[in-house]
């Protein structure tokens, strides 16, 4: 099954109230592990994430996608032009079956409601599913700015796990959700701040970061509310010695 929305909250409990455990984005695929009433606990085949969604944000039709968004967000518009009513908004990996490739458009078949959909996405604004960028870290550049949201996962609002899981997702590998998988990767450690460079990431307990160059360091973060660049050491300095580095690995 899909995911049939823009995104949606996956949570820790079948209920409005309970906490944001991450989001699922459009076209993303689930396998359904039990009901309850109007929720269903679900797998993210993603990441292999596990909680509970509204079942209206799935289709019960399922479909194989051929692409995925590579911009910090975009739309399906109804028509073939950027005057056309927006129908959805599309955040960073989403996942999208192209029927026909145009020069600027991407004609695309979804469902709503279990009936059978087509809009338009610019065409580059997608990538094939296999697709591969090498500088991987430009992309966590590109969402900058991107508002801080604990659970977030969609482009509207993420978290840190979420900026390096989503822009390591572009260089062609699937990562963990959160930082306490992420941080037990199988990557080569730097044992010396001075080693650092572009790729490497940064890990605190609970929180990471990625490197854009030997000094500078790109996170999503509740000091901020943003994502955000800023110097490595003023990262170390307001974080404490009661936070100190976890461990430094080289992602590249």
């Amino acid at each position: 099954m899909n995911i049939i929305n823009s995104s949606v909250f996956m949570k820790s409990e079948p209920s409005e109230m309970s906490s944001l455990e991450t989001q699922c984005l459009f076209g993303e695929k689930v396998d359904i592990l039990d009901k309850q009433f109007d929720w269903v606990y679900c797998k993210l085949r993603t990441d292999d994430y596990e909680g509970w969604i509204e079942k209206k944000g799935i289709s019960e039709i399922d479909i194989e996608t051929t692409h995925r968004v590579i911009v910090k967000r975009s739309f399906i518009y109804k028509d073939k032009t950027p005057k056309s009513n927006c129908l959805l908004h599309l955040p960073m990996g989403s996942k999208v079956l192209v029927e026909e490739m145009q020069a600027d458009w991407c004609k695309i078949k979804f469902y709503i409601d279990n009936k059978k959909k087509f809009g338009f996405v610019p065409s580059n604004h997608l990538v094939s599913n296999d697709h591969k960028i090498k500088d991987w870290v430009a992309i966590a550049q590109l969402l900058e700015g991107t508002p801080y949201r604990w659970g977030g996962r969609d482009t509207i609002g993420i978290d840190c796990s979420a900026l390096l899981q989503l822009s390591y997702q572009t260089y062609g590998k699937i990562i963990p959700r959160n930082t306490s998988g992420q941080v037990l990767l199988n990557k080569p450690k730097i044992n010396n701040l001075n080693d650092l460079k572009r790729g490497c990431v940064i890990f605190w307990e609970g929180h990471v970061g990625i490197m854009i160059d030997r000094l500078n360091c790109i996170h999503a973060n509740a000091f901020h509310m943003k994502t955000i660049t800023e110097p490595l050491v003023n990262i170390v300095k307001r974080i404490g010695k009661d936070n100190h580095i976890v461990k430094m690995m080289d992602f590249n």
